[in-house]
């Protein structure tokens, strides 16, 4: 796993430094002929795993890292979401595992990228009965309680 964790850092890095391509092309505007007009709706959102170019799948399920790996893996790949314009928010309870497990299922997520800005991205806004990673998640477990209803508390 050290070697396919090595080969996934150093794809996250090339990732981090092509973002200024992707990026280009999903805004790219098409060019008008005659009366075609450019509406914003045509404008939908993208996979993050589109604009970032890399599929969920490259990335092991967190039960096969250590907490050590994942803290690496998380740094890396918010790195990565950060140069594509994206600013994942996570609450202050969560460990690099949990973080981990949300930016991996978000991969799949629907995005609405807005050039030369940031869009946050809120990472764990779930009441605890509706969670889908309660199973992950070490404060749900400890307290039956989810992070975002500690913090609506």
């Amino acid at each position: 796993m050290k070697r396919y964790l090595e080969h996934l850092l150093e794809d996250l890095k090339e990732l981090r430094l092509r973002a200024t391509q992707n990026l280009a092309l999903v805004f790219k505007i098409p060019e008008m002929n005659g009366f075609d007009l450019y509406h914003n709706e045509e404008h939908s959102g993208i996979k993050v795993a589109e604009l970032i170019g890399m599929e969920k799948f490259f990335f092991p399920n967190v039960d096969y890292l250590t907490d050590d790996e994942a803290e690496i893996v998380v740094g890396e790949l918010i790195e990565v979401y950060k140069a594509h314009g994206l600013n994942p928010i996570f609450e202050s309870c969560v460990s690099a595992r949990i973080k981990y497990g949300h930016l991996r299922l978000s991969l799949n997520h629907q995005v609405f990228p807005v050039e030369n800005q940031i869009v946050d991205i809120e990472m764990c806004d779930y009441l605890p009965q509706y969670c889908p990673l309660y199973d992950l998640c070490s404060h749900y477990n400890n307290h039956q309680v989810c992070c975002g209803l500690k913090r609506r508390a």
